[in-house]
């Protein structure tokens, strides 16, 4: 019973009966709860003569939405989930609210992943639109205590995530394109409460998680849809432990006072159901009445992502929409009754990520046949009228792996070496075969890196024709450049991936025709893990200023909506984070642009807007090439 179950249809009795330790003879399903990343079904069982066992259990898979799986995996809640039940759920023994798994099994590189739990039927699924009932909140915060009381007396594993992994930038990213889906059902004075609270958000995550900060096993998503609830016997328990982690002590009440008590409700209880919880800890609680109160009032925006977020990133529902927006505006209605916005820290903005000179170097691949490491370089001579891109891209779980190389401009044609197919290299990036024999060496990591090609090409007169599948003419193509860093290397936050602007020499020869380049504007980055580069469509781009600005750019469209990544530095910016970028563009009806407009933003900067037109074209399509 190694691999999970990947569907409901690969559910069967031996599985079955090797889970539960006993045979059955057959069972049926029904799907049960409205779960965003994961499917429950009920199982009703029946047994083999002479063998007993429960009359029905419950089974959690992947979603089957292709968008929330991928969410599922890319954010690790299947395998998190399925670790708190192998990992750390025993220890937890005794305490009701964990309820019991009987086996489960996670294939975190390709979405497999399977709990089985004990069925506490007939508990009933809370409903977060609804909201609690009185009787329903005190279960629910008296058994977060104890549940907190029992955790605190148990080692933790390592893999467990401590502390608050999202940043300023990227939430802000998010709650833009939140807003540019919902704003018009957002209150002015809700909007103003998360506006405020992202303006300090890394200075007041960093303050919670400071040494010597309260800091506690955290559900991370204790509201009601996450809730089973008994009448006879009464009895409660919390499930979908996706989002664990060692966090600040009251993030989870805080939530759940925010978001699944209806705000009426809890300006008549909020008091008595913070006493309940503190008294469930035990006679020797690890913080003061007073301390939790102050706590909570703090800690009541934590929740505030998984209301704006979530969304973005998983499948759009009536009943999730409905759903996350009831969130937002309770939550943000709890800060304001709090007048919990005195407590933050004054507006700052984030500071970029360093880059680290070890990541210049190639990294272990991973099973996903998608992993990929790529490592590009770009340059444009202006006053030449040529520009050159290269893209060296790894993938080792692959057939081979993909080189190419282009040479364009303004009056000459488009040279293309192009191979995906090509071997794939060791650590040291040496390719050398018939058609390319090219070296990568970064020189000194992070301020040096040279690209050398000896490699047979085509010429093409019409760019479009590379689109269409057509051959041009053979060249021989020889490159050695090198590429200086003159700005701030440049980490992304939210994948692996790192951009450097630099000015670029050497030389080119095209046949007989040679470029020589000194100090001409270039860029070079490098991006590592799985990237399944045929689920969205994305804009890039990179530009540096007459006046020493140097900007970099990436519109990521996804299906949620677009997302903008990128850095302004500049003689009076050091580096700053885009807080967007906004592009729009005309095609050709052969796919090449022709023209673009692209706003790049930043709270350190004023807008800037870019009116472009090409002075070259260097388009690519891997279907021609077989891939």
């Amino acid at each position: 019973m190694a691999k999970p179950i990947q569907t409901i249809d690969n559910l069967s009795t031996e599985f079955l009966s090797e889970a539960l330790q006993t045979k059955v003879a057959s069972y049926s399903c029904e799907r049960i709860g409205t779960g965003q990343v994961g499917e429950c079904y009920r199982i009703h069982l029946q047994y083999a003569p002479d063998e007993t066992g429960p009359a029905t259990a419950v089974i959690k898979l992947a979603a089957s939405g292709a968008l929330s799986q991928g969410s599922g995996r890319r954010l690790g809640i299947y395998k998190r989930e399925s670790q708190f039940y192998s990992d750390i759920a025993p220890a937890l023994e005794g305490c009701p609210a964990v309820v019991k798994c009987y086996h489960t099994a996670v294939d975190a590189d390709n979405d497999g992943f399977h709990i089985l739990l004990e069925d506490i039927s007939p508990a009933v699924v809370g409903n977060d639109i609804k909201g609690a009932s009185l009787e329903e909140a005190r279960l629910a915060v008296q058994a977060l205590g104890a549940l907190q009381r029992t955790s605190s007396g148990t080692s933790h594993p390592e893999w467990l995530d401590t502390g608050i992994g999202a940043s300023q930038t990227y939430l802000q990213t998010i709650w833009k394109a939140f807003l540019e889906r919902y704003g018009e059902k957002v209150k002015p004075e809700h909007r103003q409460v998360v506006d405020r609270w992202l303006s300090c958000f890394d200075s007041y995550a960093a303050k919670l998680m400071a040494p010597g900060s309260k800091k506690c096993l955290i559900h991370g998503d204790y509201r009601l849809d996450n809730m089973l609830f008994r009448q006879e016997p009464v009895s409660f328990a919390v499930v979908d432990w996706q989002m664990l982690n060692l966090g600040p002590a009251f993030q989870d009440l805080g939530f759940f006072l925010g978001v699944s008590v209806p705000t009426e409700l809890r300006r008549e209880h909020a008091n008595e159901l913070i006493e309940i919880y503190h008294k469930a800890l035990g006679p020797n609680p690890p913080f003061t009445l007073d301390q939790c109160i102050q706590g909570v009032r703090e800690q009541a925006f934590i929740g505030l992502p998984l209301a704006f977020a979530s969304p973005m990133i998983l499948e759009q529902t009536a009943r999730g929409d409905e759903m996350f927006l009831t969130m937002l505006d309770r939550m943000a209605t709890h800060v304001l009754d709090l007048n919990a916005v005195e407590t933050l820290p004054a507006p700052a903005a984030p500071k970029p990520l360093s880059v680290n000179p070890q990541d210049e170097a190639s990294h272990p691949a991973g099973a996903d046949p998608l992993h990929n490491e790529s490592w590009y370089f770009d340059v444009a001579d202006t006053a030449q009228g040529v520009g050159v891109w290269v893209r060296l891209g790894v993938t080792p779980n692959q057939p081979g792996s993909w080189y190419n190389a282009l040479i364009c401009g303004p009056g000459r044609p488009t040279v293309a070496v192009v191979d995906f197919e090509a071997p794939t290299p060791g650590a040291d990036l040496v390719i050398n075969c018939d058609k390319i024999k090219a070296t990568h060496s970064p020189d000194d990591p992070l301020k040096e890196y040279r690209l050398t090609l000896i490699g047979r090409g085509e010429s093409f007169a019409d760019p479009a024709a590379l689109l269409r599948g057509e051959r041009g003419d053979p060249v021989a193509v020889h490159i050695d450049l090198t590429w200086h860093t003159t700005g701030t290397p440049y980490q992304w936050r939210i994948a692996t991936r790192y951009e450097i602007p630099c000015t670029v020499s050497g030389s080119i020869l095209v046949d007989n025709d040679v470029t020589t380049f000194a100090h001409a504007p270039g860029q070079r980055d490098h991006s590592w893990g799985v990237r399944d580069w045929w689920s969205f469509d994305w804009v890039w781009s990179a530009f540096h200023l007459d006046d020493g600005t140097h900007l970099h750019g990436v519109q990521v469209r996804l299906p949620t909506g677009p997302v903008g990544i990128g850095y302004i530095q500049s003689p009076t910016v050091p580096i700053a984070e885009l807080s967007g970028v906004d592009v729009m563009e005309q095609v050709s009806p052969e796919g090449l642009p022709q023209t673009a407009l692209i706003r790049y933003s930043s709270d350190a900067a004023e807008d800037l807007v870019l009116h472009l037109t090409p002075m070259g074209q260097a388009p690519l399509l891997s279907e021609v090439f077989g891939c």
